[in-house]
Formats: C-alpha cells, structure tokens, sequence
C-alpha cells in the first residue's frame, strides 16, 4: 500500500486543491458536510433528467433478476471460504430501509452492488465502492444507475430510485488506489421525498481505527446464495494495512461489494455508523470469507462535503 503523501499526489495537476491530512475530528454531522472549506480532489458525472428516466424504465423485474456481480479489479469474491470453523456465519434476513442494491450497467452488461444511505445536508446520499461506480484507471463511470432500498427476491417496497450524480475521487480514476475505493452517489427525489426522507439514514463515521465490532449487510450473488435474499453479520474489524481494514465472515459473495460497515449499529432503529464499504485490497476479497475496506479517514469525509454540494 501506499503512504500519505503517496495518496495525496497521485492526481496532479488534476486536483483543485490539496492539503495534508490530519487525524482530528473523530465524527461528523450532516451539517460539517456542507459547512467546512475542504480540500476537493473529488471527479463527477452528472446524469440528466432524460437519462434518468431512462434508467427507470429500463430496470425492470427480469432486468434486475438477470444482472450479475461486477468484476472486482484485482479480486472478486468467488465460492471459496477460509477454512477455519471459527468464522462467524453471515444470515439471510429481510433487509433494511437504509440499505439496497445498486443497478448499474458497465458497458459490458448489467451488474449489481450493494449501497446504503449516508447522512448528508442534500439528503440525497449513497456512499458505495467505488469500484461500482467507475471502472478506474482507462474505464468510464458506470451509467443507469438505480438504486433499490430493501431489494428482497424482487419485491421494491419503497421503489427504484435513480442517480443524477457519480463521483469518486479523482486518483481512483488516474490509479486505480485500492485506499480509495469509496465514492458517492446523489439521487433523484421521488414522490416528492428525498431518498433520506423517505428510509432514514446512517452517519459517517471516520478515524475509528480497528478491533471494532460492526454490522455488516449486503445482495450476495444468487449463483452461490440461491436464498436470492439480502445478509447480514456480527463480527470484528481488524488492521490489513495502513489503509485498510478487514473482517471474517462467511458469505459475501458478489454483489457485496459497497456493503457497508455499521459501527454502533441498533437492531432497535436498524441504523448504525458507517465506517467502511466492502472494496479496497482485492477489490473486497477474493474469498467470501474474508472482506477488506479502505480505511476511512479524512478523505471519504472530504469526498462525501465535495458530493453534498453537487447533490442539490
């Protein structure tokens, strides 16, 4: 893995500003994301409203039914597990409000992750692997992106939402950075609501080192999970990297990718604090068993204010 400074100078010129990171604030609220002068290394694509409705239209049952997990650059969670017992196993449950799979086509066909909704002024917010929005390095951004809350067998019970915004950091795209392999989606309003209006929300959370307990969920590939139905499991963060983080649990094929990592998380409000997406080394994993995520820092703080104000 690379070093700070590494990161911080592997876009150039390309950059509109940059500064030294700094361990400081710990959490942020909605309202810091708009608030604070930040440095913006940040690349987006903003989707028109004609292309929008596209995407509506085009997602339809067998559509979505039909899509298969995108390609991980450098990995890609296949039918293999560790072998130690010990792992805690991933359960098949309902899903939650807050969290859904993310439609999208690549040029090469029609694929799926998994998303969720991030606390933001705009309200408008998903955070994901980045890899699920641009290819990296000599790819494009992903187009008719659509978001389900709570994807369940085919069921949409708060309906498809579509993408007006894309955007990762722009040493994703130059380098392909493991370290960054997050980045944010704004969403149209529908029915009137903003998509946090109408689920609910989790925080952000940064600077949490490792060791921590978090909830992890997402739409595992239904070659290996014919439950076709969302997961979810309870276990422990661990250091990988300077940059990244891991956990042990089975399951988390395909399609998991953009799962987040919920700190604090309460089966009460099933709402948590996100403290990571599955993506990074491996992009996520090359076993179901073991997933990894950058580490979140000031860089996906500084990627999610650079969203919040393009999101309205």
């Amino acid at each position: 893995m690379r070093n700070r400074w590494m990161r911080w100078t592997a876009a150039g010129g390309a950059c509109a500003g940059i500064v030294a990171a700094g361990a400081v604030t710990v959490w942020y609220s909605a309202g810091d994301a708009q608030g604070r002068t930040v440095a913006d290394t940040s690349a987006s694509m903003r989707i028109s409203a004609a292309d929008a409705g596209d995407a509506s239209r085009y997602w339809t049952a067998n559509r979505m039914a039909a899509a298969t997990p995108i390609d991980r650059p450098n990995g890609g969670a296949s039918g293999r597990s560790l072998s130690a017992q010990s792992i805690v196993q991933s359960k098949a449950f309902a899903g939650v409000p807050t969290i859904g799979a993310l439609f999208f086509n690549n040029g090469q066909g029609d694929h799926f992750c998994t998303a969720s909704v991030v606390q933001s002024s705009s309200q408008r917010l998903l955070i994901t692997a980045a890899h699920c929005l641009h290819g990296g390095k000599g790819k494009q951004y992903a187009t008719k992106v659509a978001f389900v809350p709570k994807y369940d067998r085919g069921k949409r019970p708060y309906g498809t939402w579509t993408a007006k915004m894309l955007l990762v950091d722009q040493r994703w795209i130059t380098s392909t950075d493991p370290d960054l392999d997050f980045g944010f989606i704004a969403l149209n309003d529908r029915s009137g609501k903003t998509i946090q209006k109408a689920v609910g929300y989790n925080k952000l959370a940064i600077n949490q080192g490792a060791g921590k307990t978090v909830n992890v969920a997402g739409y595992p590939k239904i070659a290996f999970d014919p439950r076709d139905r969302p997961i979810y499991c309870r276990t422990k963060t661990a250091q990988q990297a300077k940059f990244q983080i891991r956990m042990d649990c089975t399951g988390f094929y395909g399609g998991t990718s953009g799962s987040p990592w919920l700190l604090n998380y309460s089966y009460t409000t099933q709402k948590g604090d996100i403290n990571g997406v599955i993506g990074g080394y491996q992009g996520g994993g090359n076993t179901a068993s073991r997933s990894y995520s950058a580490y979140f820092d000031s860089d996906v703080y500084n990627l999610r204010a650079a969203a919040d104000k393009r999101a309205v």
